[in-house]
């Protein structure tokens, strides 16, 4: 039995591990059992993650490993295709587990650094378009677009307001004043 091949692990954390042993295979390497657990740690995440929560969960699991094994792995995960590298807040470097789920694309608050993730099939079609026209086969892609989410707005707002000032009602025009403003 392979690092990492254990009874009861679920089918796509088995076909990941599959994937990337043959990954590693290619360059010569093994799958360890350090490199098994990253990632059936790593598919046990949802959403976007730094690389501190996925060593937290490591250590939680009870998995003795170092950072710097994390840190090299995480590479190559990305280059098999088991996961990707995600938002980029601050300094801080996110992933995202992609295999076996849904391709999406990612709105970022600059501000608090929410992440909101989308499908817009627009886009799909677009960037299909474009590659064609310029003669490049797409193999992936990456979109964030980045902006202000509206809770970051409205406290920008409130923070403007000054002191005592009532926001107005928006009911209509103020009396004595130009209609159709």
């Amino acid at each position: 039995m392979r690092p990492g091949r254990t009874e009861g692990v679920d089918a796509r954390v088995q076909d990941a591990l599959d994937r990337f042993e043959r990954f590693l295979a290619g360059k010569d390497l093994r799958l360890t059992e350090a490199r098994a657990a990253i990632v059936e740690a790593a598919l046990a995440r949802e959403g976007h993650y730094p690389i501190d929560e996925l060593i937290a969960d490591l250590k939680q699991r009870g998995i003795r490993g170092s950072k710097a094994t994390v840190y090299r792995t995480l590479p190559l995960l990305a280059e098999a295709g088991i996961l990707e590298p995600a938002i980029l807040a601050g300094e801080t470097r996110s992933y995202e587990t992609t295999f076996g789920r849904h391709h999406h694309d990612h709105l970022r608050c600059g501000r608090c650094g929410k992440v909101v993730e989308f499908e817009f099939e627009a886009f799909e079609i677009l960037q299909r378009e474009v590659a064609t026209r310029y003669g490049f086969r797409l193999e992936s892609h990456h979109h964030e677009l980045i902006g202000t989410c509206s809770e970051c707005v409205a406290r920008e707002s409130v923070a403007r307001a000054p002191e005592g000032d009532e926001l107005p009602a928006a009911s209509g025009p103020a009396e004595g004043g130009p209609a159709g403003r």
